[in-house]
């Protein structure tokens, strides 16, 4: 038996935790105007040992997104905003630093928080 992962599974997994999204193409498409998209946001605690045994605290921050929903995929350098939604509160922007397709129709980016600057 043969599963289509993408709409027997993925497409469900985004309409009950898929998030909207901006993404701005700015690796993708660089003419291509910022639109609006969906993911699976994940923000996971790291904590890791430095040789003199200080514990640095890290984030690593993911984003599940269905390839059949993009007619262009984001890659490295492509920019996202993660904006309020359904009761949860604005993520900020983010880059995207790795993609890695899964072979069933999800793509998993890795991405980076762009921190403003404070005047």
């Amino acid at each position: 038996m043969v599963v289509n992962f993408s709409q027997q599974v993925y497409s469900y997994t985004q309409d009950t935790y898929g998030r909207p999204i901006t993404v701005t193409p700015a690796a993708s498409q660089p003419a291509g105007q910022p639109y609006v998209a969906r993911g699976i946001l994940d923000i996971e605690a790291m904590d890791v040992s430095a040789l003199d045994g200080t514990i640095i605290s890290e984030t690593h921050v993911i984003l599940d997104i269905l390839e059949a929903e993009f007619a262009v995929l984001p890659l490295q350098g492509d920019l996202i905003d993660i904006p309020t939604a359904g009761g949860l509160p604005a993520e900020g922007q983010f880059e995207v630093i790795n993609t890695e397709p899964n072979g069933g129709g999800e793509t998993t980016l890795t991405l980076r928080h762009i921190v403003q600057a404070k005047p």
